[in-house]
């Protein structure tokens, strides 16, 4: 049967999907560290004292250039923020020493700010800034896009790596990012196994791991990505387990980190209780010499039907109070619906003729961050743009 093809463009906090491709063409995480490790004790034969936060997560460059970092951002979901959410914290990658470009073959480590682990510290390119719940100073925090803390994630904070389009990276006042990868299913906190209120983590296993079945899990475990995967996830996943179910029910076709993750440092026996800290790896981080898939020409187009369909469709003035225009250019847009993450929907139907203003009556919204959803009259383009409500 023939299908007709669906373009999709999600902008700032959303996503661009596609089919992932068969070679690497542009940056993705490789590893995810959540430390183990108890405060206090030190790990390093008496040199310091852990602080409980030896955490790190890799990006991997698999294409054939070298890629300039200034574009890039890590965001991390914390505790089930949603898409779009203005709690989500965000910062630019930015090396410590040399230029801001990631060599082919080559990774970048950003570590939290506390780590004291000699196997982190002698590979960290980045430490994140510390964790903090308003915005910073940019002069003391210049990397901070939103606010600090980004490396802070303890194994239900969804984690997502994130393109601007170049010469405007963390400005999402400005331009919008797109997400380029994803660890975990954003806008979902897993449950522990047992239910009641505890968080818990995402989990899985693959069979490619040999039985007994290996648990891959977000929290006290390092993990590297499977050396077959040559593209990061641009779609978010549907969650792990049955929304509302508590305790948790795993959803069938949700997400499985054991997909595209696999183990090979663990404080865990089993799926359940740590009982060694310290027994946690992280020789593997600062290289992903495993990567099996072929090396690709640095590639971050995004389609001209999507791009075209994006730039001939503005909102003014924005941030608004009370009202909100619309103005469609050349661009065939069947509906108009305006988002925010409790479900509040303003919904608006131009008449198609690819040149109009339309009004959208914002006052009974209240202050915030939305996202307003345009979709073409043929039903196969999608974008989202920020709005912000006075």
């Amino acid at each position: 049967m023939f299908m007709k093809k669906q373009y999709y463009l999600l902008l700032s906090a959303l996503l661009l999907t596609g089919t992932a491709q068969a070679q690497g063409t542009e940056l993705f995480f490789s590893e995810y560290n959540e430390g183990a490790h108890q405060n206090g004790t030190s790990y390093n034969g008496g040199v310091s004292n852990s602080t409980g936060n030896e955490k790190a997560i890799e990006i991997f460059n698999p294409t054939t250039s070298a890629v300039n970092l200034n574009p890039y951002s890590i965001r991390r979901y914390s505790n089930g923020a949603p898409l779009g959410s203005p709690l989500m914290e965000e910062e630019r990658l930015m090396r410590r020493t040399g230029a801001n470009v990631l060599n082919s073959r080559a990774v970048h480590v950003v570590a939290h700010p506390e780590v004291t682990l000699t196997e982190i510290t002698s590979v960290v390119s980045q430490y994140s800034a510390p964790r903090q719940n308003t915005p910073t100073n940019p002069a003391t925090s210049p990397n901070v896009i939103q606010v600090g803390g980004t490396v802070h994630f303890n194994g239900d904070d969804a984690m997502a790596l994130v393109r601007y389009p170049s010469g405007t990276a963390g400005q999402p006042n400005v331009s919008a990012g797109i997400i380029i990868d994803i660890i975990g299913s954003i806008g979902e906190q897993p449950l522990l196994a047992s239910g009641g209120t505890g968080t818990g983590n995402w989990s899985g296993t693959n069979p490619a791991d040999g039985t007994p079945a290996v648990f891959v899990l977000s929290a006290n475990q390092s993990i590297m990505r499977r050396p077959s995967v040559s593209s990061g996830v641009r779609v978010n996943p549907a969650p792990q387990n049955v929304p509302g179910s508590n305790p948790p029910v795993r959803n069938p076709g949700g997400y499985n980190i054991a997909n595209e993750w696999m183990m090979y440092g663990t404080a865990f026996n089993g799926p359940m209780g740590a009982n060694n800290p310290g027994g946690q790896l992280y020789d593997r981080l600062g290289e992903h010499l495993d990567y099996t898939g072929p090396f690709g020409a640095y590639q971050t187009t995004i389609s001209s039907t999507l791009e075209k369909f994006n730039n001939n469709i503005s909102i003014y003035p924005n941030p608004a109070h009370g009202s909100a225009t619309v103005q469609i250019k050349d661009a065939n847009v069947g509906s108009v619906v305006v988002l925010n993450n409790l479900g509040q929907r303003i919904s608006a139907q131009p008449k198609g003729t690819g040149q109009e203003n339309i009004t959208l009556d914002i006052s009974s919204l209240k202050a915030g961050l939305y996202f307003v959803q345009f979709v073409s009259t043929d039903g196969q383009t999608k974008v989202y743009k920020e709005l912000v409500v006075q």
